[in-house]
């Protein structure tokens, strides 16, 4: 009897608190999971684009508890955050002298896609990390 291999998990959720001292460990579990779905050269952009919003979770909401989502598609991954804050990002031109600011100018930066939707307890905010070749099936 032959049994079937499972495919590989489409998504990884994970409840946090959002503060600096998680983010090394958040990078790293991010950085596996981008291995294992095969997108080992997106590994640096999604990982970046994750601590950034995770980071801005823990600056501007006011709360640190936060949900991230990694979800395989067929080309890239896709990172989302959600927050208890309803309040939209505010893009501004950031201070590259300044020690911090610039964390949406680099998710725009390497990211295809980023979006924000609010919804009445919240917000989702996401990036879109994409490559040229689909992933090879597990």
């Amino acid at each position: 009897m032959a049994v079937a291999a499972e495919p590989d998990p489409p998504d990884y959720r994970q409840d946090l608190v959002a503060h600096p001292e998680s983010l090394a460990i958040m990078r790293r579990i991010v950085s596996a999971h981008v291995d294992l779905w095969g997108f080992r050269e997106l590994a640096d952009s999604v990982t970046l684009c994750a601590h950034e919003l995770l980071a801005n979770v823990d600056r501007y909401t006011g709360s640190p508890h936060c949900t991230i989502t990694l979800r395989r598609r067929p080309n890239g991954v896709r990172v989302t955050v959600t927050d208890t804050n309803t309040d939209p990002l505010e893009p501004s031109d950031p201070d590259w002298d300044a020690e911090s600011g610039r964390g949406l100018a680099l998710i725009n930066g390497v990211a295809e896609h980023v979006g924000t939707v609010i919804r009445r307890d919240g917000k989702d905010v996401w990036a879109e990390i994409l490559t040229s070749r689909p992933a090879a099936l597990a």
